[in-house]
Parts: structure tokens; sequence; C-alpha cells
């Protein structure tokens, strides 16, 4: 079985010391690919120099993440703009809505959203979404906001060939609906695996497999068995069989499914 991790931050410092063996041990694991996604200014020259190194098997999503609204800069966008052409780049992102910490950046948080959008379209990059809801759903809801403006604004809404996934999904089935209306896939990780997610394996259950790509958002958010470590790519089959057992579908389909998805996602041949 082969596999597409589609969100990893493998330049985040914790895999400074052990970064090629990850990555060794990612690819002997099943690991096809991966996108290595860098989403502050920061981040983006040393994952064009990650993919370099990885050249065919790492690509990167450039984006600037919700939280850091300062980084809208002109000076920034053209940086970005230019990232968004190299061969080296499979997306833009990750870009969004982020309500869980702090709603009171609405303002700043669209517009940097509405300025991306704008990269996405000229650009033709596919994008990789984070949402993240308020404490209160209800009035802080990332996910219908964020489906609403890319209603709005995005040109790349495509329900015939999806061109944006909703990183790491964590909302309800009304939440996935209205990405799904978009023609967006679904990220499912390890938080799939958690005792109490019982409403986001549901969620993925009706979303189907022809709506979902399997990611780590390593090194963040492992397996519940592993819960409190470090999370690597390595574990993308673990999640995959979960995934798989849930659903009640041969492991081999489900790998093969979501891995044509990744690929006419980030067009990985």
């Amino acid at each position: 079985m082969r596999f597409i991790e589609t969100h990893a931050h493998l330049n985040d410092e914790v895999f400074d010391a052990d970064r090629a063996d990850v990555i060794d041990r990612a690819f002997k694991s099943g690991v096809a690919n991966i996108i290595e996604i860098a989403c502050s200014a920061k981040e983006w020259k040393p994952a064009e120099e990650l993919c370099a190194a990885y050249k065919g098997r790492i690509t990167a999503a450039f984006g600037i993440h919700p939280q850091y609204t300062e980084e809208l800069t002109p000076e920034n966008l053209e940086t970005l703009a230019g990232f968004l052409k190299k061969d080296i780049c499979s997306a833009l992102g990750e870009i969004g809505l982020d309500y869980y910490r702090d709603n009171s950046k609405k303002d700043a948080q669209f517009k940097l959203l509405e300025a991306q959008l704008r990269l996405s379209n000229s650009s033709g990059r596919s994008c990789v979404f984070h949402a993240r809801n308020g404490l209160d759903a209800r009035a802080d809801n990332a996910y219908r906001e964020l489906a609403f403006e890319l209603k709005k604004t995005w040109t790349l809404n495509n329900k015939k060939r999806a061109r944006g996934v909703l990183h790491c999904f964590s909302g309800n089935w009304e939440d996935a609906r209205a990405g799904l209306d978009l023609g967006l896939f679904l990220g499912v990780n390890g938080t799939f695996t958690y005792k109490k997610n019982d409403e986001l394996r549901e969620t993925v259950k009706k979303a189907g497999l022809a709506n979902i790509v399997l990611e780590t958002d390593c090194p963040y958010l492992p397996i519940q068995r592993l819960r409190g470590k470090r999370n690597d790519p390595s574990f993308i089959p673990e999640i995959g069989l979960a995934v798989a057992e849930y659903l009640g579908v041969k492991p081999e389909g489900l790998a093969e499914a979501v891995r044509i998805n990744a690929s006419e996602l980030f067009y990985i041949l």
C-alpha cells in the first residue's frame, strides 16, 4: 500500500535532531509522498530547501496561517506569489479562519484570507484550508464563514475536481457538508482514533472515501496510543487502517482511494 501524507510540518524544530531519519522511516512505512506545509513567511525558504533535498518525494504548500495576520504585507504577498510559481509547490496553504483561541481578529483574518484567495485564483493553485470554530461554534463557526467567503471570492470552486481540503477537519456533519458542497476534501488525521471522537468518525463515514485524504499534521495530534508524544508521517498507514476498519472497507481499497484523491488535489503523479 502506498500513501500520500498531505499535511506535515517537518521543518518544525522538534525534528532538528533526526529529520532525515524521520523522513526515511516515513518512506519505509509506505508513505510515497509528503506535502510540507510552510504557513509563515519565515518557513517558505526552508521548505524550498527541504523539497530540493527530496526532489519528487516532498513538495510544499506555501501560505500564511490565519494566526499570522501581521504578515499580510505587499512584500510578503509578492514573495508568496513567486513561491506559488515554483515546481516544488503543490498548493497554497494553510490559509483560513481560526476562532478557537482568539476571535477578536476576525476582520484581519478575513483580509488575509481574501488576499490569498486572490493568489489562488490567479495562480490556479489548490488550497489547504485551516478552519477552527470558536468555543461557541454557533457564534463563531469558522467552517460556515469560510464556505460563505469561498462562494463569494474563490473561483476554483468545483464539484467535479477537488481544488481544496479542509485540513484537520474537526467540525460536525453540517460543517463538513458546507465544504463538501464546494468540492473540498476532508483532511483526516490521528484525531480520528481518539476515544471521544465518535462524531468525527460518523462524519467521515457519511462523507465517504471519495471525499477524504489522510494527514498527520505532525508533529502535532498523534494517534490515540501515542498521545502526548511527537507525531510523524510514518503513522499515516496506521491512521488509514483505523479509517478502513471503521468504514468497513479493505485497507488496500482505502489506501488506493485516498492516494488518488490526494494525487488529484496536489497534482502528484
